[in-house]
């Protein structure tokens, strides 16, 4: 019995809301097999770099511990 006998056979005995669903996943995947993945352009994400830059010359170590110790504890007392 082939894959495609095997499905009509399942779907004869599904309520009319799943047969809806099976329909909506069948055309999900047609729909991503006919469009080509999009690869991300150069230069899209780098637009965004520096959008949440401190004032100043970056932090070390040292400080973003500091930092983080002060946070947790301002929020856990």
């Amino acid at each position: 019995m082939t894959a495609t006998e095997k499905l009509y056979q399942l779907i004869q005995s599904l309520s009319e809301n799943q047969i809806n669903e099976v329909l909506n996943f069948a055309e999900f995947l047609h729909q991503k097999q006919l469009t080509p993945p999009q690869a991300i352009t150069p230069g899209t994400l780098t637009g965004l770099r520096g959008i949440a830059k401190r004032p100043g010359s970056a932090p070390n170590d040292d400080d973003l511990r500091a930092e983080y110790t002060d946070y947790l504890t301002q929020k856990y007392q």
